[in-house]
C-alpha cells in the first residue's frame, strides 16, 4: 500500500510503503524532500532493527513448500 502525506519535520510530499510481516504490518514513511524515513509498528514508531528482526518472527507465516 502506497499513500501520500506530509512530512512533520518539512512539510514535504511524504510517501508510505506498508509490509505484512510475521508480527503483522509495518510501515515506513519516506519524505521525499528532506528524506527523512521512519518506521512504524502497530501505530507506535519503531526502529528499522525492529523491523528487521520482526522478519524472522514465525508467527502468522506459511511453512515454505517446494512444489
Amino acid at each position: 500500500m502506497m499513500s501520500s502525506g506530509c512530512c512533520a519535520s518539512c512539510g514535504g510530499p511524504l510517501v508510505t510503503i506498508s509490509i505484512n510481516v510475521g508480527a503483522g504490518q509495518r510501515v515506513m514513511c519516506s519524505c521525499a524532500r528532506c528524506d527523512t524515513r521512519w518506521w512504524h509498528s502497530e501505530g507506535r514508531v519503531t526502529t528499522l532493527a525492529g523491523v528487521i528482526g520482526d522478519l524472522g518472527d514465525p508467527v502468522g507465516q506459511r511453512p515454505y513448500r517446494r512444489a
